[in-house]
């Protein structure tokens, strides 16, 4: 029976909540306190969803008001990682988390898989810590500060710190509260980007709801007819559901910004980024952050989306779900179609008689309608009554492309010296930008076939999101080393804007011994 169990703060995660009664009960063993906790001591401590809700319940005085249902919705990730499953999904992750056996439920969620990670510490703000003291006497860990992602609080417009406290301890047994030695860093760090602060505000504000809310639970195919529908109405994609995905992308890394998304850990690189994958038929969950994202950028509320009726997304799925041929082929009669061939024919044939020396194409621009129907419904005697092939025109202009190369090679070579020398905080040196400071597209792909001094020369300055990291790591350290600011791993880290700091410290490290 756990007569010292504390009441919940707002917001408080669970974890934290079983630290605070640790302490509370006097036991220095984790062992005796798991069993004070589940009734046995092969439990181990799990941060986002705690398996053995029921344990805990049962263990509580019977005049105790805390239910299973508040610490799983309330005390808990599970609203946020469940929001976007399907209502199945959703029950059978709940009931893992009343079973005392509650196994894979990382795995359920996809938190192993993800390429979003979560934290390597756990967070907290210095405001709010502030408060607490002033309120409660005690320090605790937030549920929001802990999502992957979230490195701001909202409430206070401030960077949050790391404490010194793991995310997943070395012992799995431990359920760790916040002290003032394990949140030692008391520095307030104001984000100084406001637009930053907005974009990033908007983020956690709909992550918070997804914390608090129990939005229905929908199927993926509910939120991918959400978001082709609003491609469509703000012309990313054709009615026929064709996106222009370079646009698209574009776009979305600019209504963001690099650093956000990299926060984040959302970057938008590569053919077949997450960005594409989320408006295709959706055969695997993305992380409720990528989710988000989208929704934002679209223009889309979490209201919207939840609780929309199903005839207001379907509406477009049933004018497009079936093609106009297949329509055609299923109305058009067997009279019909022998009506419809003959007449197409001696179109497609006096047009030949007409115009003896046009090619295909002139021939197709000539009735593209005919041509259309012939292709589709009568292709053997279209190709049998096609005109010969033309020969390829000659005459193509050639290039010198060693003299080319070695012209573009200079003018990249003086463009990356140029925003390699840029002043104020690093941006990333990407193809994109030197093609776009040149001013032509000299830098495509078949070009740089031909060109292998330059290709070479791209491969060695162009950089990946590493090599990005690395160079506003060393230039944080400079700038916080010109204004005589501390050195510590928290400022780095906010002034580069890049999370995993220490270990790019280590490796410049090593390398600048050995």
């Amino acid at each position: 029976m756990m007569l010292q169990f504390p009441i919940p703060y707002e917001d408080e995660l669970l974890h934290s909540l079983l630290a605070r009664f640790g302490i509370r009960s006097g036991n220095i063993s984790k062992r005796a306190i798991l069993m004070d906790i589940f009734g046995t001591d092969s439990f181990t401590a799990c941060l986002e969803l705690q398996p053995g809700i029921s344990n805990i319940v049962s263990n509580l005085p019977v005049s105790s008001t805390i239910s299973t249902n508040q610490l799983i919705l309330h005390n808990s990730m599970y609203l946020f990682y469940t929001a976007f499953r399907d209502e199945e999904q959703a029950h059978a992750i709940y009931e893992s988390m009343l079973d005392e056996h509650g196994r894979d439920l990382h795995n359920a969620i996809g938190l192993m898989s993800s390429a979003i990670k979560p934290h390597t510490h756990f967070q907290y703000c210095v405001l709010c810590n502030q408060l607490d003291m002033e309120r409660h006497g005690e320090y605790y860990w937030r549920r929001i500060h802990q999502i992957p992602g979230v490195r701001i609080c909202i409430k206070h417009g401030i960077w949050l710190s790391e404490s010194s406290v793991l995310m997943r301890e070395r012992t799995k047994y431990a359920f760790i509260a916040p002290t003032q030695d394990h949140c030692s860093d008391h520095s307030v760090q104001e984000i100084a980007d406001k637009e930053l602060l907005s974009q990033y505000s908007c983020i956690v504000n709909n992550i918070e709801k997804l914390l608090n809310f129990k939005y229905p639970h929908r199927p993926m195919d509910w939120f991918h007819k959400h978001y082709i529908n609003q491609l469509m109405r703000k012309g990313y994609a054709s009615n026929k559901g064709r996106t222009d995905y370079k646009r698209l992308r574009a776009e979305f890394v600019d209504f963001y910004g690099v650093e956000l998304l990299e926060i984040l850990q959302s970057s938008a690189n590569g053919d077949s980024s997450w960005l594409k994958l989320i408006f295709q038929k959706h055969r695997k969950g993305f992380h409720p952050i990528r989710h988000l994202l989208v929704m934002q950028f679209l223009g889309l509320t979490l209201e919207e989306v939840f609780n929309s009726d199903p005839s207001e997304i379907d509406g477009h799925e049933s004018k497009t779900s079936l093609p106009k041929r297949e329509i055609m082929k299923k109305t058009m009669t067997e009279e019909y179609r022998r009506q419809a061939k003959r007449e197409r024919r001696e179109v497609w044939l006096q047009m030949r008689n007409d115009y003896p020396h046009h090619g295909r194409l002139e021939l197709r621009k000539l009735n593209p309608k005919v041509y259309a129907w012939l292709y589709l419904y009568d292709r053997e005697f279209l190709m049998d009554h096609m005109p010969e092939k033309l020969p390829p025109k000659a005459g193509t202009t050639r290039h010198d492309w060693e003299k080319r190369d070695l012209e573009v090679l200079e003018k990249v070579a003086e463009i990356a010296e140029q925003l390699m020398s840029e002043g104020g905080k690093p941006r990333r040196i990407t193809l994109e930008r030197i093609q776009e400071i040149i001013g032509s597209k000299c830098l495509m792909p078949k070009h740089l076939k031909k060109m292998p001094r330059t290709r070479t020369f791209l491969e060695q300055v162009v950089e990946d999101a590493e090599a990005f990291q690395k160079r506003r790591v060393l230039w944080a350290i400079g700038e916080l080393k010109s204004n005589d600011e501390s050195l510590t791993l928290n400022q780095i880290k906010i002034k580069a804007g890049v999370s995993n700091v220490k270990h790019i410290i280590e490796e410049f490290e090593f390398n600048s011994v050995y």
